[in-house]
């Protein structure tokens, strides 16, 4: 089977979807992708000429489209199967945008994934498949806490609280993560922004995190909170998304309200607390690895060939 992914090319392809790719080429499907650079509607809708004739050329059985502009490009480009995945920020459209998502949902996309239940009551249409990405445990697997904070030069004498995300994005609520930190009077602790770093790298900052922390306003499925659990890190998070049903019940994963007092009581007590969080057992027991997403992620590729 061939498969065409269309997404956005602005920053590169993002390792979310280029991971997804990779799971699907290992269980031996042909994944293309197609980049799409363009800012805003008019930005993408000068790509339809370019992705046509490539569509064209390669003649893929599937075109897959990550995020909601994506997947209106796609389906204005061909006539070919269309998969969208709605990625978390498309749910909170508003006004036209939302009423032209519903109409591609209902009319144009042959399948529609979002990556989680809310994603799924927030847009409240039926014609949607819950599937969240899936994480790599070959790559995202516990490290030497002490060995990582050397290997990427943190003070192994300090404890250092991981915000993995652009600062910038609004919805990742990085003000808030700063109040909490300050707030927090266990000592020698510092907050560490990190983003843009290649994924290869991602899980030595993981490790050597002693709690991660998101205090997102809004989520789909948050890649973060999965790959930290397969490290087996503790979390701090707020209750967006699917964050909830990931915890479960496993101890040294906190849900905090969005507030800077909440998440500071959520991480002084993570931090006094001795326990090692089994994040990883948590993750195969939902069978969220990236191989087993692929699989269902396959079953809908074949079901729409039938």
């Amino acid at each position: 089977m061939k498969v065409l992914f269309v997404c956005s090319g602005n920053r590169g392809v993002s390792p979310i979807v280029k991971a997804q790719a990779d799971s699907l080429i290992q269980i031996g499907i042909s994944v293309d992708i197609f980049p799409i650079i363009g800012r805003g509607m008019l930005g993408y809708l000068k790509a339809i000429p370019k992705l046509n004739k490539h569509v064209i050329d390669t003649a893929p059985d599937i075109v897959h489209a990550h995020y909601s502009l994506c997947g209106i490009v796609s389906a204005l480009s061909t006539r070919r199967t269309i998969v969208t995945s709605l990625m978390g920020s498309d749910v909170i459209q508003s006004g036209a945008m939302r009423w032209i998502i519903r109409f591609f949902i209902k009319h144009r996309w042959i399948k529609t994934i979002v990556k989680s239940t809310d994603m799924k009551e927030r847009i409240d249409v039926t014609q949607l498949v819950v599937l969240p990405n899936g994480v790599n445990f070959e790559l995202f697997k516990p490290l030497s806490k002490i060995d990582c904070k050397h290997k990427i030069g943190w003070d192994a004498n300090r404890r250092q609280i991981l915000f993995a995300a652009d600062p910038n994005r609004t919805e990742k609520n990085y003000p808030l993560a700063k109040q909490a930190c300050a707030l927090c009077k266990v000592p020698d602790i510092e907050l560490k922004v990190v983003h843009g770093i290649p994924q290869s790298d991602l899980p030595f900052y993981l490790n050597a995190a002693d709690a991660v922390l998101l205090p997102s306003l809004w989520e789909g499925s948050p890649n973060i909170v999965k790959e930290a659990m397969a490290c087996n890190v503790p979390l701090i998070a707020t209750d967006v998304g699917d964050v909830r049903m990931l915890f479960g019940t496993i101890e040294g994963y906190y849900i905090a309200g969005q507030t800077a007092e909440s998440l500071c009581s959520s991480m002084t007590e993570l931090l006094e607390d001795t326990v090692v969080p089994n994040g990883r057992d948590r993750l195969k027991e939902l069978k969220i690895d990236s191989v087993s997403i692929a699989e269902e992620l396959n079953s809908i590729y074949l079901g729409l060939r039938d």
